[in-house]
């Protein structure tokens, strides 16, 4: 009995070895792992598909949502009166910040081919649009930010329940599109100054 003993321990000794010897081949045989790949993205929609069927709409979801209009009645003020309504105006918000990440998905071209300007000579063409906008991407990423940063103060906002901050955060929003169309849609408008008092 006294025997079987050293052999025993030599056997396990050896099993051990054996094991971490081939632990650390399939270790070292395992490939690493690949570095995320970017997603498949199927940018079909252009610029301007994004801008008139997801952007202008959603916007307006926001700025509508609380206003004050003159009426032969005096103010009319409209706000958000209830649950439902307030989650139309979220939904029209969280659209908004989503369709700013749409916006920098690589490949996406501002128009189709042949598509023109519809006011020639007020705003540039598509070509001379993505051009500029190739010309500087992360300038361009940093607008589309901002667009989706306004979005989001708009979502907050909403969530608190605050009517004057959602009008408030309105001008954000109008600022980030304006910015952005300024650097590539109507670059070189001419805005009149206004007139000076004497």
């Amino acid at each position: 009995m006294r025997r079987a003993f050293p052999f025993l321990v030599y056997s396990l000794a050896l099993l051990l070895a054996l094991t971490a010897a081939g632990c650390k081949r399939a270790t070292e045989a395992a490939p690493a792992p690949a570095e995320a790949a970017m997603p498949p993205f199927i940018p079909d929609h252009t610029i301007k598909d994004l801008m008139l069927n997801v952007v202008d709409t959603n916007a307006d979801v926001v700025w509508l949502s609380v206003t004050t209009t003159a009426s032969e009645k005096g103010l009319v003020e409209t706000r958000p009166k209830n649950d439902a309504e307030w989650m139309r105006v979220r939904q029209g918000a969280v659209t908004l910040a989503e369709a700013a990440n749409l916006l920098m998905i690589p490949g996406r071209h501002v128009a189709r081919p042949g598509e023109k300007s519809e006011t020639p000579g007020v705003e540039l063409e598509p070509s001379e649009m993505e051009e500029l906008i190739n010309k500087d991407r992360p300038a361009f990423y940093k607008h589309a930010k901002a667009l989706y940063d306004a979005a989001m103060l708009a979502v907050d906002a909403i969530d608190k329940r605050d009517a004057d901050k959602v009008f408030e955060v309105g001008e954000n929003i109008d600022h980030a599109c304006e910015n952005c169309h300024r650097n590539y849609w109507y670059p070189n408008e001419k805005i009149p100054e206004l007139p000076v008092a004497k």
